[in-house]
């Protein structure tokens, strides 16, 4: 049983994009296998997870994209959980490839009873999660993230069967893929995704239909983009997303 989780990914064909780099949603893909196979490795993983009527949920990540590699490259993510605040479980990865780190990661996670569909403190695994509490990718914590006034409405999603998870709802790398295709091709012809923040606010399922909006925030240098549910405008996410010039 290790602290840390490692696996490595090649990129082929469907993790890239029209340039040869690797998407960010493709990080956040390898991020979130790498997650599942760590916990599992330490007894608290989806299986030992569903035994005990609980499941994960991913509610908040941010990550800094310092490089994006491209076709044919390996990739190597490592994972370990750092402890707790409050409800949240905290887990950092380090993304690297020839030996470099290209991107920092936190995320917090919340652990759900199935029956109750509410959440749980992380006492009630009863210390199984071995925790590295002075290792962090990024030391800060994900914070609430608030509305901006200027919003325009991109598009609208329809959810479909590609869109849903093990846990019958929206996979949270639907909802990072939906953030960067808020963004038109020109965006990506001259700049790159840099800095990513997103929090989950509530499920969404098959056959719902999510309305995108984004809104510039010019002192902060950065997009909001959030999805509300088309007809009870309950909203499923915030993300705010820094673009920075390419190399």
């Amino acid at each position: 049983m290790s602290k840390i989780g490692t696996e490595s990914f090649r990129l082929g064909t469907y993790a890239v994009d029209f340039e040869n780099r690797i998407k960010m949603s493709t990080i956040f893909n390898y991020m979130q296998e790498c997650a599942i196979n760590h916990a599992h490795s330490q007894s608290y993983g989806v299986k030992e997870m569903t035994e005990e009527g609980l499941f994960w949920i991913l509610s908040r990540a941010y990550i800094d994209v310092l490089e994006y590699p491209k076709l044919g490259d390996t990739v190597t993510v490592k994972t370990w959980t750092k402890g707790t605040d409050k409800i949240f479980v905290l887990r950092d990865f380090k993304v690297y490839s020839s030996d470099k780190v290209i991107a920092n990661v936190t995320t917090n996670w919340v652990i759900v009873d199935w029956k109750k569909m509410r959440p749980q403190r992380p006492k009630i695994l009863n210390g199984t999660i071995e925790n590295l509490e002075n290792e962090h990718a990024v030391k800060e914590v994900p914070g609430k993230i608030f509305d901006v006034g200027n919003k325009e409405h991109v598009f609208d999603k329809n959810i479909s069967y590609c869109d849903i998870d093990i846990n019958n709802h929206v996979n949270n790398v639907r909802y990072v893929e939906m953030v960067l295709d808020s963004f038109c091709e020109k965006y990506y012809l001259n700049q790159q995704p840099k800095i990513l923040q997103i929090n989950f606010l509530s499920q969404c399922k098959y056959g719902q239909t999510i309305e995108l909006h984004k809104g510039y925030n010019k002192e902060a240098d950065n997009y909001y983009v959030e999805g509300v549910d088309r007809d009870n405008r309950k909203k499923y996410f915030q993300a705010l997303i820094k673009w920075t010039n390419k190399k």
